[in-house]
């Protein structure tokens, strides 16, 4: 940023935060669901082999 920032300066600082600021929580509810995901595909393949086992 410059040392004497404009108004169009500020702005657009603040839209390049909001910018990240969505990147990262689009990166993080992937990353959520993923887990949820991981740990669904787990329990299911735990359900199954308990309902093999005699």
């Amino acid at each position: 940023m410059p040392a004497e920032p404009t108004a169009a300066d500020l702005d657009a600082a603040y839209v390049q935060r909001g910018a990240q600021l969505l990147a990262c929580d689009g990166a993080r509810r992937l990353a959520v669901e993923t887990l949820l995901a991981e740990r669904a595909m787990q329990d299911a393949r735990i359900s199954e082999a308990a309902k093999v086992r005699p």
